[in-house]
């Protein structure tokens, strides 16, 4: 008799746990809004500036890459306001925490690097750093289309040196596109889909 309630006590103990991490994986799920902001971003800047060369021709157009520092601003009310709702913090949240933050400092600072120091090889070294955040974070977290994305902005890296400028600014659209447009999408789709059926 004893022992069965032994066996009880560990199945609902069991059980209690399964709850429980099946919570914190609801709880935790990315809301794809970061991705959808950086990949909006990025993928407008550079088609809009590839238009500018080829059709529109404007002086001084290349200033709306100054958009991304615009993006800084949603980008911290979509991370307190995540921080806030998120109950749970999985592991590797603060390893992944700084790896993106390593990466947006470092675009920051090869904006500035180029600025002054241009190099037909911008597109290139910006879409290999793109893949290192982006890659890391699909193989962390078991997500493929980000996995994929990190691999895409490798591959339009090694075009972007054979294509040309400004060719290379749909090499940009693209690896943004891959990286963090679409999946964005999907974290999105996932996320409203988890919070409708509190799954």
């Amino acid at each position: 008799m004893q022992q069965q309630e032994n066996e009880m006590t560990g199945h609902e103990s069991l059980e209690l746990i399964s709850r429980m991490i099946h919570k914190a994986r609801r709880d935790y799920l990315d809301s794809g809004l970061s991705a959808l902001l950086w990949g909006s971003v990025i993928s407008f800047c550079s088609l809009a500036a590839f238009i500018n060369e080829i059709y529109l021709k404007i002086p001084r157009f290349g200033y709306i890459w100054f958009l991304t520092f615009v993006a800084v601003v949603p980008q911290v009310v979509i991370a307190v306001r995540e921080g806030k709702i998120r109950k749970y913090k999985a592991f590797e949240e603060d390893h992944m925490g700084g790896i993106w933050i390593s990466f947006a400092i470092a675009v920051f600072l090869l904006g500035f690097i180029f600025g002054r120091y241009p190099t037909d090889a911008q597109a290139a070294v910006y879409l290999t750093l793109y893949g290192v955040p982006t890659f890391a974070t699909g193989y962390v977290r078991r997500f493929r289309p980000m996995l994929l994305g990190g691999i895409a902005c490798w591959v339009f890296a090694i075009l972007s040196l054979y294509c040309g400028y400004p060719y290379t600014l749909l090499c940009m659209t693209a690896g943004a596109l891959l990286a963090w447009f679409i999946p964005g999408l999907i974290l999105r789709k996932r996320y409203l889909k988890a919070k409708e059926t509190h799954v």
